[in-house]
């Protein structure tokens, strides 16, 4: 929102009343780059009282380096002077300003004097002259990235914006990797897209160099002209694109004789854009889902307890506007932002336009009048509206705030449950469901606040992970044959990578409920892998029941690798992320090389690493963090775990003589810690799974199965549900 627009800063006060600030530089600023900022706000007519507060604040998903105030030679210094008769008291906080500008906050409080107009307050991020390298910036890209200035001159505890706030780009920083997608199956003789970008260390998206090649790595064969390739014969494999000295290899993609049905399509359901507190417009939301993250369908979630009128009418207007048939889909929708206690977040997905939005309050909106529509509070009051309406699914989510749907479920409009976000893992969702007895399908999104749907990086902040990925099943790229897939729960979600998954028990497609099915069933399941797959599993309930490897596993008796591994959540809230940065120690052998696995961020990994010693930095939010090291005498090693949640020691020759790993289990939620030996090479990118399965009579059970990579990325299919009276 525009400063002079903004309802919080009257008409009589705006101008010179509340002062100025300005910046330098002015220069675009490279995401995560570590440097030097100085904001210099210069006072007001009103000028600021004893017990005055300034404040300079950022978006709530900005992950700008911490400041600290006493360490001059160590990375985050900041300082504020001023040239007033007064002495300034400086802190850091979160929470210190309203949403969106709540969660990085300096706050300076005037004392032991006031300043009067004109004096100048200069804060100066990442000071270098005693010796700091500087701070780090905001690891995302953004076109208008706000330093936004408060005032409260009057000691009222009431902080209002400075017009005209200094404003600069963020820019994507130099490209380390290629991206190639490729449609997941196409048709013999039929023109596919390849789509390539570039990206950061950020996982901000750069251009692409010239000259881009493309080859072939698979059966069949392919031809290749422009971006598009076109198999002259059934097969599958990978296209390698090569530009400027990087290399990239696509998701798996199957070129079928006949057209397949149904097809799939990736989207990401669920982000936000600056309408609440993510980061960027609504057009520049649509436009990274379709021209960067190259989803085939999206959806736009904004928390509903701070999106007024005029914004979800100019949200409906921007969906119809990116919606085309056969090339990209929007579902209109928003998400009901509750507190748990009310039932918690649920993601809203409507099948048409014009639809009306149920708030479940106004807390940041209360001039929006109530009617018979909202609030809808809590969850079953939501429910009854959803049902009267008729045209909208609902989906559990799990955010700051998670859906209890244990306390509040509604079986016929919420099919879904999200097992992944940027907050985390949560298959326990899939437990809560399993163990009400509800039939639910599954779905993986970002929940991304840093303006890249579908293709969202953890950044160095709260957010914890990367965003995931949902694949719908549906018979063509519409709005109704993607609701319809969501609806019937023929859909399954990834963490981000386009693994391609198959599961069905006689030949009914995930997401099925099977009834009045008498003797054994056929059960079939198939993964192909962005990488060399780990494992495929077979879940009845949430018990694996059958575990499929590659033959590399099958005999670890002469590997030098062992991969020490940590995962899961402290609680279901907001403070669910475990610390686990720690020590790896190895005694009776040297390591010969370190590799961490699965670490999310750039601000994490390997601190310091010896020739028996690696310390790191690592944190989990349900999902899994290793190290994969490789000693040079592996027979009779001692390997050891040093971190906060404790001290976990294996011997290399008991893994041996068993089979291959020692687990501690640390309780809820999935924390665990896990050292085993692991194979030197795969070499496997595809596992399939077929046996026939009895389930027990005078039950629902659920079944689906997880495809686990060597690089710890994942896919969880919906389940199937077989009746037995």
């Amino acid at each position: 929102m525009n400063a002079l627009n903004d309802p919080t800063n009257p008409p009589s006060e705006r101008g010179g009343y509340l002062g100025a600030a300005e910046l330098e530089p002015r220069d675009a600023i490279v995401a995560g780059a570590v440097g030097q900022w100085t904001v210099r706000y210069t006072v007001g007519e009103a000028g600021i009282d004893e017990g005055g507060t300034i404040k300079l604040a950022k978006r709530f998903a900005s992950d700008w380096e911490t400041p600290q105030f006493d360490q001059p030679g160590a990375p985050g210094y900041a300082t504020v002077r001023t040239d007033g008769d007064a002495k300034l008291s400086v802190r850091f906080a979160k929470k210190a300003h309203e949403r969106p500008w709540m969660n990085w906050c300096i706050l300076i409080d005037v004392h032991s004097g006031f300043l009067s107009p004109g004096n100048r307050v200069t804060i100066v991020l990442g000071d270098r002259s005693e010796g700091s390298p500087g701070i780090r910036a905001q690891t995302f890209v953004e076109t208008r990235h706000d330093f936004r200035v408060f005032v409260d001159p009057t000691n009222a505890a009431v902080a209002r914006s400075v017009p005209g706030s200094p404003t600069v780009p963020i820019i994507a920083g130099d490209a380390v990797e290629l991206v190639c997608v490729v449609p997941t199956r196409v048709t013999v003789g039929e023109p596919a897209r390849i789509r390539v970008r570039g990206q950061d260390r950020w996982m901000n998206p750069t251009s692409v160099p010239d000259g881009v090649r493309y080859s072939w790595e698979g059966d069949g064969t392919v031809d290749f002209a422009g971006d598009t390739m076109r198999f002259g014969a059934a097969g599958s494999g990978y296209v390698r694109a090569e530009a400027g000295g990087l290399v990239s290899r696509s998701n798996p993609v199957a070129a079928l004789e006949t057209e397949p049905a149904p097809k799939r399509y990736w989207g990401d359901l669920h982000a936000q854009s600056d309408a609440t507190v993510g980061t960027g417009t609504e057009e520049e939301y649509f436009r990274f889902c379709r021209d960067r993250a190259f989803l085939d369908f999206a959806s736009h979630q904004g928390n509903d307890f701070q999106m007024d009128d005029e914004d979800w009418a100019r949200l409906t207007e921007t969906v119809k506007a990116f919606n085309e048939r056969g090339r990209f889909v929007v579902l209109p929708g928003y998400e009901w932002s509750a507190n748990t206690p009310a039932g918690g977040d649920r993601n809203v997905f409507y099948c048409e336009d014009d639809q009306p939005i149920f708030r479940s309050s106004h807390w940041q909106i209360p001039d929006v009048t109530e009617d018979a529509r909202t609030p809808a509070h809590p969850a079953s009051e939501l429910s009854a509206r959803i049902r009267e309406n008729g045209k909208a699914i609902l989906a559990a989510h799990v955010g700051g705030r998670y859906a209890d749907i244990r306390k509040c479920f509604d079986q016929e409009i919420c099919p879904l449950v999200e097992v992944l976000s940027c907050w985390g893992v949560f298959e326990w969702m899939l437990w809560d469901a399993f163990d009400m007895g509800y039939v639910v399908g599954v779905m993986a999104n970002s929940d991304g606040h840093k303006g890249r749907p579908g293709a969202e990086g953890p950044g160095a902040g709260d957010f914890g992970i990367a965003g995931g990925l949902t694949c719908v099943l549906a018979d063509d790229l519409t709005r109704q044959a993607v609701f319809a897939a969501l609806k019937q729960r023929r859909c399954y979600g990834t963490s981000g990578p386009r693994i391609d998954l198959a599961f069905s028990i006689d030949d009914q497609p995930m997401g099925s409920v099977i009834t009045g099915a008498e003797g054994p069933l056929d059960l079939r399941a198939h993964a192909v892998g962005t990488n060399d797959l780990e494992s495929l599993q077979l879940y009845e309930g949430r018990e694996i029941v059958e575990v499929v490897h590659p033959p590399a596993f099958s005999n670890l008796g002469d590997t030098r690798r062992v991969r020490v591994s940590w995962q899961g959540a402290r609680i279901r809230g907001r403070a669910r992320r475990v610390d686990w940065s720690g020590v790896l120690r190895v005694e009776g052998a040297g390591i010969l090389s370190a590799e961490t696995v699965s670490f999310d961020s750039p601000a994490d990994g390997i601190t310091e690493r010896g020739e028996t010693e690696i310390a790191f930095r690592s944190r989990t939010t349900g999902d899994m963090d290793g190290i994969d090291i490789l000693l040079d005498d592996p027979a009779a090693a001692r390997v050891t775990l040093e971190c906060a949640e404790g001290r976990f020691t294996a011997e290399t020759a008991e893994l041996r003589a068993g089979d291959g790993r020692r687990t501690w289990e640390l309780g809820e939620l999935d924390r665990r810690v896990t050292i085993h030996l692991y194979p030197e090479e795969i070499a496997r990118t595809q596992l399939s799974l077929a046996r026939q399965i009895q389930p027990p009579v005078a039950s629902r059970t659920p079944y689906f199965v997880k495809a686990i990579q060597a690089d710890g990325h994942a896919a969880w299919s919906s389940p199937v549900y077989v009746e037995r009276t």
